[in-house]
């Protein structure tokens, strides 16, 4: 039902003209009447109706006064003029104010019908129209924030086009900063490992509550703008003002992230690790802070995750040499050949104690991984295993697998899996009476190594073993020749003695069973790159 006022100083016309309209079966019902113009804006604001039926001649505030005074309060209501006047003055007045009929008394019912159905039909599409456009502006209100945050992707990719006055214009529409004089980016990525077991629409929330948490804090002091980037990691852009002190600047900046990653540790169960770009001076240079934020931000493999990490540091560090040298190769090789686990977990260890020691480049820790992998992966080839008996993931990919660990505990636990299911299948397949024949071949060394007259024919006179099978039999499932074992346990042996504190050349090499202190140096350079002299020389260094 659409609501009709009737305004007029007659009463017994108001009374007829509530009686004689059908105004239910219109669709219309009368909400309210008035004697003048004063008593109907008294009204009005209460009844606010669709339809008002107006006589002009009305004492103290007559019909085109009390028009001109509903149009000023904003309300939207239609217009019937009555009137005994036929002066084309008012009708032109009544246009101008907007009046939808201009009706003269006697009033004819049908026309006052017709025009009520008239106007009636006029507010619905009004309405209708007025729903569709309220409709397409939420629409546009709704998509705001997908459009800044495209945009602002747009940025940090460098995909938009620099000085561009379209762009700039976009920019500015979305309300994205871009008067500052100075700008850098932050990255915040959340600590979450694969034993975080949250689903996609849990790790969203989570996101968006890091996001509030940041923008709370951030906005007491800076300008900025936040989105997510393609790896759903949250960006934050600040802009700096070019009168600020970059010290200074910088220095706040980091104790509100402070603050941030202290109130995440606080309220939510997870923390995060932020990456902080340098300060750039144009606004298309961003793509450059937001790389440099990465870059920062991978370093929390080597660092530490839940921290604030800046590019400015870490740039300085640079890229050392690996910490996995080729003494560590050769050990982790030849334990790998006896089987023996203690020996290569404790090499591991040992390799990644380097690692967090010496702080080195997260991409040098990458080809550290790769390395020691490798040296698994040529000791099952060399025992005849295949990759996929030890792996047994669908599809491997070494440098996906290595990347997807998000510190350095994962690595390191990662490839001491891969270490121990290799010896575990090698220790499958050596349960046979070979492999206890080897054993027995590798005890009697270990029991009789010292002794310069030690020699194959010996070993096999004592195990009652034929020659020439105990060397097919050792070379097939060893992986290597009797000699060649003797040799390494008998260098490994030697550097054992360097390493406890003998530097006497001449009484190690008696002690591992070179009688020519010359030829065991020439071993001992094979197997460690440095000539005994040289190896005790680095030894005292240390």
């Amino acid at each position: 039902m659409y609501k009709v006022m009737i305004i007029d100083d007659e009463y017994y016309f108001r009374e007829a003209l509530k009686v004689s309209i059908p105004w239910e079966e219109l669709g219309l019902e009368v909400c309210g009447e008035a004697k003048n113009g004063k008593d109907a804006l008294e009204k009005v604001a209460d009844l606010n109706p669709d339809i008002m039926i107006v006589d002009i001649n009305m004492p103290i505030i007559d019909g085109l006064e009390f028009i001109q005074s509903v149009k000023e309060t904003g309300i939207e209501s239609k217009f019937i003029i009555l009137t005994g006047h036929s002066e084309f003055n008012y009708a032109k007045q009544a246009v101008q104010l907007g009046v939808n009929n201009y009706i003269l008394k006697p009033v004819n019912e049908e026309e006052l019908i017709s025009s009520l159905i008239e106007i009636k039909e006029i507010i619905k599409r009004e309405t209708s129209i007025k729903f569709e456009f309220e409709g397409l502006k939420q629409q546009v209100r709704d998509s705001i924030p997908l459009l800044k945050d495209k945009l602002l992707n747009e940025l940090l990719q460098g995909s938009l086009i620099p000085k561009e006055n379209e762009t700039l214009k976009k920019m500015e529409y979305l309300k994205i900063n871009i008067k500052s004089d100075y700008y850098l980016v932050i990255t915040i990525e959340l600590d979450c490992g694969d034993d975080t077991n949250w689903d996609n629409e849990e790790k969203q929330l989570w996101k968006y509550a890091v996001s509030n948490i940041s923008s709370e804090i951030l906005d007491e002091k800076f300008i900025f703008d936040i989105c997510y980037d393609i790896d759903d990691r949250i960006c934050i852009i600040v802009g700096m003002d070019g009168t600020q002190n970059k010290g200074d600047f910088l220095t706040q900046l980091e104790s509100r992230l402070e603050l941030v990653r202290a109130a995440i540790c606080k309220h939510l169960d997870f923390t995060i690790t932020v990456g902080v770009g340098s300060e750039k001076a144009e606004l298309f240079d961003i793509p450059v802070s937001y790389r440099e934020s990465i870059i920062a931000l991978k370093h929390k493999l080597t660092l530490g995750k839940n921290r604030i990490i800046l590019y400015s540091l870490v740039a300085e560090s640079g890229i050392k040499g690996t910490v996995f040298s080729g003494e560590y190769r050769s050990q982790l090789l030849m334990n790998i050949r006896t089987a023996d686990e203690e020996e290569v977990n404790k090499l591991i260890s040992q390799v990644f104690m380097r690692v967090r020691g010496e702080n080195i480049h997260h991409q040098i820790l990458f080809v550290v991984c790769i390395e020691m992998v490798a040296v698994c992966m040529e000791a099952m080839v060399e025992m005849g295993l295949r990759i996929e008996d030890v792996i047994t993931k669908g599809s491997f990919n070494l440098v996906e697998e290595i990347q997807s660990k998000k510190s350095i505990a994962e690595m390191e636990t990662w490839i001491k899996e891969i270490f121990m299911h290799t010896l575990e299948t090698i220790k499958k397949n050596k349960i046979s009476k070979a492999s206890r024949l080897i054993e027995e071949v590798k005890k009697y060394i270990s029991s009789n190594y010292q002794s310069s007259e030690l020699s194959i024919d010996e070993i096999a006179r004592n195990l009652f073993v034929n020659y020439a099978h105990l060397c097919f039999i050792f070379k097939r499932d060893a992986g290597v020749t009797i000699n060649e074992y003797l040799t390494e346990f008998r260098i490994r042996k030697a550097k054992e003695l360097f390493d406890s504190g003998n530097t006497l050349i001449l009484d190690v090499a008696s002690k591992v069973g070179y009688a020519d202190a010359s030829y065991f140096g020439k071993c001992f350079k094979k197997y460690y790159g440095l000539a005994p002299s040289k190896f005790i020389e680095n030894i005292r260094k240390v």
